[in-house]
């Protein structure tokens, strides 16, 4: 099968730190990976060239990566990316249209993919797969607009693209309701499929030993670890408020913990270096030096070894459509609190394998960080059960599996 994946604005290849870079991407990678290895199929991944990037990149099987020239060299915020949709298509087509001509179908990813993937789609009559990874109507729910998010031009386009599409991968049942309520799409074209992880190398590996002298713990101190880009919505302001009250409480358990945010590497664009200033000022206005570590990029092996060595991972932010990141700590042995608002709820069950909250309550976030934190026994076998659940739920080979029966569903009804 030749697939075409259209993704403007997320490389699948992105370093991790730089804009835009961050879950969707590696989902769009693995899966790529996956069905180019494990499935057979061809996959084409387009996404827009900026940076200094090399055009053409191998990901892995029959997969392969091609950078877009549209818009110059500098980085491009996936918010505005709309103007740019029309010439990326059309430099898709100079660069790669013999293939395209004769792709089995389209799977655009997030709105901005889906509007190149309905123009590619309207080009050869192929049938059309959408995966939103965000919806606009939810995240402004969470993140008001600022004048700088554009949601009525989003979820005008996201509202066009669904009435179009053959089939819409959701990644929760969550977010197959928000489809079906808010934007009236028909059930009988949604098919639920989480995200996955590779669970091969997402394991427990690493010295414990060494990233906890790295990082000066002592012994006993707990190790709470958060990772992600630097964007305003991802909650890192919501934790810092939480921690001196958890912190307050863990020391009249006895218990002492250390709080590791990322804290982006050399280069920032000005949205980080934003973020990155606020989480500073918050540590200095709330005495919390001694206690939260802002960490610099780190590549996989080191990402890895961290998930392993941290006592609990927390997803702070506001609203998460999925979490990719509380899976890999989950592959990795460790437990996870996350919001409750959006995808976490269909990945964690509370009690089980870690536990949810709203970020936005600072006491209650407080409360329940300091008694899961204050029982290490209890974290060890939670640590365990999600594992156990990333292994058997989210392995991305059975991930892949299901997707590829969503397409030829979509094939087994494409016109002639």
């Amino acid at each position: 099968m030749r697939i075409a994946f259209v993704s403007p604005h997320s490389d699948p290849l992105a370093e991790p730190g730089e804009p835009d870079s961050g879950g969707q991407c590696v989902y769009e990678r693995r899966l790529a990976a996956t069905l180019g290895g494990a499935r057979g199929d061809e996959v084409h991944v387009y996404t827009r060239r900026w940076g200094g990037k090399e055009a053409y990149r191998e990901i892995g099987g029959g997969a392969e990566l091609l950078r877009i020239d549209t818009g110059g060299e500098d980085f491009v915020r996936k918010e505005d990316m709309a103007p740019l949709l029309p010439v990326f298509l059309q430099e898709m087509w100079q660069r790669d249209g013999e293939w395209l001509e004769e792709a089995d179908l389209f799977h655009g990813h997030y709105w901005d993919g889906w509007g190149a993937a309905l123009m590619g789609s309207l080009r050869t009559g192929r049938p059309l797969i959408f995966t939103s990874h965000s919806l606009g109507r939810e995240k402004r729910d969470r993140v008001p607009e600022d004048g700088s998010l554009h949601y009525a031009l989003r979820i005008a386009n996201e509202q066009r693209i669904m009435a179009a599409a053959d089939r819409i991968i959701a990644l929760t049942e969550m977010e197959k309701g928000v489809l079906e309520r808010r934007y009236g799409v028909d059930p009988g074209k949604i098919a639920v499929v989480p995200a996955g992880v590779d669970t091969d190398t997402l394991r427990p590996r690493g010295s414990v030993a060494e990233v906890r002298a790295k990082l000066g713990l002592a012994e006993g101190e707990r190790m709470v670890l958060t990772t992600g880009r630097l964007d305003p919505r991802k909650g890192y302001d919501l934790f810092l408020d939480a921690i001196p009250e958890a912190s307050r409480l863990l020391e009249e358990r006895g218990v002492r913990a250390r709080f590791l945010l990322p804290g982006g590497g050399e280069e920032l664009n000005d949205n980080e270096r934003a973020v990155r200033a606020d989480m500073e000022a918050r540590i200095e206005e709330q005495g919390l030096g001694d206690r939260v570590l802002l960490f610099p990029h780190l590549n996989f092996q080191e990402l890895v070894a961290y998930y392993t060595a941290a006592d609990l991972f927390v997803l702070p932010s506001p609203y998460e459509p999925f979490g990719l990141v509380a899976v890999e700590a989950m592959a990795c042995g460790t437990p996870v609190l996350a919001t409750r608002h959006g995808g976490p709820p269909e990945i964690i069950d509370p009690g089980e394998d870690g536990d949810l909250v709203d970020p936005g309550d600072a006491a209650a976030f407080a409360r329940v960080l300091a008694e899961l934190l204050e029982d290490p026994g209890r974290l060890g076998d939670m640590g365990e059960r999600a594992q156990r659940k990333a292994r058997e739920v989210f392995d991305w080979r059975a991930v892949a599996a299901d997707i590829r029966d969503v397409y030829g569903q979509a094939l087994e009804h494409a016109p002639g």
